[in-house]
């Protein structure tokens, strides 16, 4: 069997699954380097070996974004998280072949993960929020949306797919939570404050009576038709020229300010981990608990055992 037929095999089981198209798209984009180097040889004789060379070529590239849809190849090495990316999906292909039974042993269950490093944090700042909030203000439709679908964000801590794909019918205001579906066939409750019960009222009020089932519409040429996320992210890209934010604006960055207010005024990583939607509380550790060294020391200061210590010596 050549390796791109179980390519086209996993992205089929993914798809069965009930995976978003965004994992089978992953799968279908990192598999392709694989699949060109080794020659679509037959998975039987992939070895151990091939693979670890197949890390070094990745390694040794000079180039990015080949092949990439929406972006043009440039100059420059692979990133750490790219490579991880490639293996991790490689890791899944021989993993996926022995559960189906074409081989016997994984020959990538030997592979080394890179190790990435944790950055920064991603979320854009408080300050920046209130800023593109009040960019919103105003009685016209578009201001209505935008402020409801900003709000939302903040305060459920939701996906971009979560936010576009959310319906009418996934609204219960009088009990403070909306419907997310997300990931897939995924979906789970979220909790709205009263500001966004209020802003959302608000939009309901302002939304065109004739639109389709879902919450956001665009009001633009298309007026009437759904939301799409590039539609979502323009409204983010309008809004930070507005305003002249420089920083982390895009639809993503609202989940790191929820993550990171959450967690700085004492909210614990187990309950964060059921609002975001996370299964596993480590997913939620590694992508979300990063503090700036600022924040750390105020967190030590206050937290330390010596600092009880100093207030019974004062």
């Amino acid at each position: 069997m050549k390796l791109s037929e179980p390519v086209d095999e996993l992205l089929i089981a993914t798809r069965a699954a009930g995976h978003s198209q965004q994992m089978v798209n992953f799968y279908s984009r990192k598999l392709k380097p694989l699949v060109a180097y080794l020659d679509d040889m037959p998975v039987e004789q992939v070895t151990l070996s091939d693979l670890r060379r197949f890390v070094t070529h990745l390694r040794a590239r000079k180039t990015r974004w080949d092949d990439y849809p929406s972006k043009r190849q440039r100059a420059g090495g692979l990133s750490e998280a790219t490579i991880a990316g490639i293996v991790r999906a490689t890791m899944r292909l021989f993993g996926f072949l022995v559960e189906e039974g074409v081989i016997a042993e994984s020959p990538a269950a030997r592979l080394k993960q890179p190790r990435l490093k944790r950055g920064e944090p991603k979320a854009a700042s408080m300050d920046d929020l209130f800023k593109l909030l009040d960019a919103s203000e105003g009685d016209d439709p578009i201001s209505v949306r935008n402020r409801a679908m900003l709000l939302v964000l903040a305060d459920t801590a939701c996906r971009v797919g979560g936010l576009v794909g959310m319906r009418l019918s996934d609204l219960d205001l009088v009990a403070g939570k909306v419907y997310l579906h997300e990931k897939g066939n995924k979906g789970r409750f979220a909790f709205v404050t009263p500001v966004t019960i209020e802003a959302l009222q608000a939009w309901l009020a302002a939304r065109p009576g004739d639109s389709n089932a879902y919450l956001r519409t665009n009001l633009g040429s298309g007026g009437g038709e759904h939301l799409s996320t590039q539609g979502v992210r323009e409204v983010f890209r309008r809004l930070k020229a507005k305003v002249g934010v420089t920083g982390a604006i895009n639809p993503h960055a609202w989940r790191h300010v929820f993550a990171r207010e959450y967690l700085r005024s004492g909210g614990d990583l187990g309950s964060l981990a059921d609002i975001m939607g996370h299964a596993d509380v480590m997913v939620t550790h590694r992508s979300y608990a990063i503090f700036l060294n600022e924040e750390l020391q105020a967190k030590h200061a206050k937290h330390s055992p010596l600092a009880r210590l100093q207030e019974t010596l004062h």
